[in-house]
This record gives structure tokens, C-alpha cells and sequence, in this order.
């Protein structure tokens, strides 16, 4: 098993001389501050060295506000996908806020720098928006309407939404349509298949059950004490109406199974990815430890295939290289009855029939920075874990972000927020390259970074 160096390992040490760029070419990397200061929330510009190490370059303010989860980190308010999207052309970016209720959009400019298009931010016409994802000229959000810092009157009181925004030629976004999502299910990611045209697929779900006590920090996500998860399929055509297609209930693959030893808690999905050239979209048991496998018509009707074991906690989120040889999940947490010690990334087979039937091949460790604590519901929780990863366009180095767990204002410890560097080898396997604390860089100690993104130009 593969591990990586120390956290002092970062940026800073290492002799940026030596890693100067190859042929004149501008590799970068975005990722979001998520600062819970009012309209302080910023997108973060770093240079991609060849050695796999960041450089700090600037930030670019999104004149909106990031979600402060400060429940002593309930599943829910941060467990999403596609906070950050470049669109296919290279020429613009899109970026959530979600305590704000609005999404920012640059331009980009040559450098890589950043401007704002006129207009920016745009209401996400929802709560909360979480993840936003495209498709031809339409851009979709997921509106999770889960942030315990916002006003009960501006709650929307019909639940979360999905939106869709027709993206006008100067970058502008226009609303088009809204889903409602009946019931209290939360989306945590819209992703669009790459494979059939204005075909998006969502993961939601709900976490009510009165896991986390009843002290001042924690809240209930609803009213009923229920664990739900499902799989949402929705066709956007190109003016941006939506048209939900289905909902698919997660199987229980595994008879009678305890998730870390409590009764009750179904299969629910967490972090999807699409197969790049066949009709299989991959899904994040979480509650099994599992990855989920299915297909879909034309229509965007799935069926589902497999399920394979995971050997890390919490299976999130879900990335496939573009030759669909290698897919690579993050795990959140050290699976409790072996001898992991950090978050995971497993790497999967998926050439060839293990497509529906993906092979774990590596397992690499990841380090989670900031000291471990004792939740409010007396369990032990580390102070950062592993959450959204990004392969560069050459795939030739993985990217994770690290999130600071414990957001709470007991919690004195500042380190937490990282982003760790793996280089990819010909055969898709992960090696440790790089660590960078990004409080160095001027990241709020008090948020949690979220979202990554890498663009070469």
C-alpha cells in the first residue's frame, strides 16, 4: 500500500526551479475557499508544476458567501460533487455559493486569470446550491436546500430543486426551468452523461435520523427519522426544460448489513461518474462500502448491474480516466476494523468486461492533517478527510481535496485544508508526489475548501 510522505511536505519546500513547465505550456488548477465571510468566498488560481507541487498564484473573488457546516461534521451539508466546473471550450468557469444562494461565473483569460461576466453572481433560484454540471449550452445546479445558517423564511419550504440556465453568448446565466424534489431528499450531485446528449443523472439523499443528538451544534435535516437515498435520471433539452425521466432506489446488496454497527440504514448513493464511451454510470454505495454499477438506455432508464466491495470507509466520490481503463474513488475515512489509518483512494480496474465488474487494484493512503476529536454524539472523527479529486487533462497526476471536519468554533486548530498530489503511472496506478496546506496560502482557516479543477491551455 502506498502512503504518502509527511503533511510538512508541501509546495513551499520544494525547489520550484526544478519544476519549470515543459514546451511553453500553462497547466492550472481552481479550487474554491468556500469562506463562510459574507460575499468573501473566492476561487483559488494555482500553477501545476511538472513535479506534480502547486504554486499559489492568486485568488479572484466570487462576491458570494460558502456554507458554514459548524454540526461537528454531519453527513450532508459538504458531501457533494462539481462545486467548480470549466466549461468545455476552456473559456469559462462557474463556481456555487452556497450560503449566498448564487453562482459566479468568469471568463477566462489567457494566463488563466479570471474575470467576472457581467451579471455575476446568478441566482441559483433555489437553497444552497451544491453542484452544478453542463451539457451543450445548459448548465444545471443542484440546489440542496440544507444550510442551517440561512433564515427559516428563506428556506424554500417545497424542498430542493434542480435549475437549469440557458448560458447566453457573453456567459450570462438565464433561467430556464425548476424540478422540485418532493419530500425532504437532498441532492449531493448532477452529473451529465457524456455518452447521450442533454442526459443529466443526480444522487440524493436524506440523513434524519437523530444521529447527532440534540446539543445547540446539531440540527435535523427534516422532520421525519428516516435514511433514504435514490438515484434521480433527467433529460434537459436545449432551451433548458427538464423532464424527469426516473427515480432508482438503491438495492440492498448486502442482507442484513449494520453501517458501522447501526440497524436501519439503507444503501444510499454518494459521488456518480459515467463510463466515457458506453452507457454504464458508476454510483457510491456509502453505506456498503460498495461500488454500484449500471446501465442505461437511450431514454436514460437504468438498470442495475453490480455492486463491488470497497476496502476503505465511505465510498464518496467517483472519477473515470478518459480511456476508461483505470476508475479512482475517495474513501472519507480509515475502515475501522483494519489497519487503515487515513482516508483512501482505491484504484479499480474497469478495462474491458471489468467494466461491469470493476477490479480493486491499489489502495494509497491519504493523510488527514489537524488533530482528531470527539464528536457530539461521543465519537471519535478525525479533523480533516479526503473529498473531491480532479485528474489533470494529461492524466498524468490525481488531485484531492482535503477538508477541515471540524468546523466549530471550539476547534482552535487551524491545518485541515490540503490539497495532496499523486502522480498517475502508465498503468494507472497512484504514487505520492505532493502535499500543500493551503491555510499557507491564505485559505480561512474557519472553511473548508471545496471543489477542484485542472485546465491546460
Amino acid at each position: 500500500m502506498s502512503v504518502l510522505p509527511k503533511f510538512a511536505l508541501s509546495a513551499v519546500a520544494i525547489c520550484l526551479s526544478c519544476a519549470a513547465f515543459a514546451g511553453g505550456e500553462k497547466k492550472f488548477l481552481y479550487t474554491l475557499t468556500n469562506n463562510i465571510a459574507k460575499n468573501e468566498n473566492e476561487v483559488a488560481q494555482y500553477r501545476r508544476l511538472n513535479d506534480g507541487s502547486l504554486q499559489f498564484m492568486r485568488f479572484y473573488k466570487t462576491n458570494g458567501t460558502g456554507i458554514n457546516n459548524d454540526t461537528h461534521g454531519k453527513l450532508g451539508p459538504q458531501d457533494n460533487d462539481s462545486q467548480i466546473i470549466v466549461t468545455g471550450d476552456k473559456k469559462r468557469l462557474y463556481a456555487v455559493n452556497t450560503n449566498s444562494n448564487n453562482i459566479s461565473g468568469f471568463n477566462i483569460g489567457k494566463e488563466g486569470t479570471l474575470t467576472e461576466i457581467p451579471g455575476s453572481p446568478f441566482p441559483s433560484k433555489g437553497i444552497a446550491p451544491v453542484s452544478i454540471n453542463i451539457s451543450g449550452n445548459v448548465l444545471i445546479a443542484a440546489n440542496r436546500n440544507e444550510d442551517y445558517h440561512q433564515k427559516a423564511g428563506l428556506s424554500d419550504p417545497e424542498g430542493a430543486s434542480y435549475t437549469s440556465f440557458e448560458i447566453q453568448h457573453n456567459g450570462a446565466l438565464v433561467h430556464a426551468d425548476t424540478l422540485k424534489v418532493p419530500g425532504f431528499q437532498k441532492p449531493a450531485q448532477i452529473h451529465a452523461s457524456p455518452t447521450v446528449k442533454n442526459l443529466f443523472f443526480a444522487d440524493e439523499f436524506q440523513v434524519d435520523a437523530d444521529f447527532d443528538g440534540d446539543g445547540p451544534r446539531s440540527f435535523l435535516a427534516g422532520p421525519k427519522p428516516s435514511v433514504q437515498g435514490q438515484i434521480k435520471t433527467m433529460k434537459v433539452d436545449n432551451k433548458g426544460k427538464i423532464t424527469l425521466i426516473n427515480e432508482t432506489t438503491l438495492p440492498e446488496t448486502i442482507e442484513n448489513y449494520l453501517y458501522i454497527g447501526m440497524p436501519g440504514v439503507p444503501s444510499m448513493p454518494l459521488g456518480l461518474w459515467s463510463h466515457p464511451s458506453k452507457n454504464i454510470l458508476y454510483a457510491g454505495f456509502v453505506t456498503r462500502n460498495q461500488l454500484g454499477v449500471f446501465t442505461y438506455d437511450e431514454t436514460g432508464s437504468l438498470k442495475f448491474v453490480n455492486a463491488v466491495n470497497n476496502s476503505g470507509q465511505d465510498i464518496c466520490w467517483i472519477l473515470v480516466n478518459k480511456q476508461a481503463t483505470r476508475l479512482y474513488t475517495v474513501n472519507n475515512l480509515p475502515r475501522l476494523n483494519t489497519q487503515q489509518t487515513a482516508s483512501t483512494i482505491s484504484v479499480y480496474d474497469i478495462s474491458g468486461e471489468n467494466a461491469l465488474s470493476p477490479m480493486e487494484i491499489q489502495v494509497v493512503n491519504v493523510p488527514m492533517p489537524g488533530e482528531s476529536f470527539i464528536n457530539n454524539r461521543n465519537v471519535t472523527q478525525p479533523g480533516s478527510t479526503s473529498f473531491e479529486i480532479a485528474l489533470s487533462p494529461a492524466e498524468d497526476f490525481l488531485y484531492v481535496i482535503n477538508q477541515r471536519i471540524n468546523q466549530t468554533e471550539e476547534n482552535t486548530i487551524e491545518t485541515g485544508n490540503a490539497i495532496h498530489s499523486f502522480s498517475v503511472k502508465k498503468d494507472g496506478l497512484l504514487k505520492a508526489a505532493s502535499s500543500l496546506d493551503l491555510l499557507k496560502d491564505g485559505f480561512p482557516a474557519n472553511s473548508r475548501a471545496q471543489g477542484v479543477v485542472a485546465v491546460d491551455f
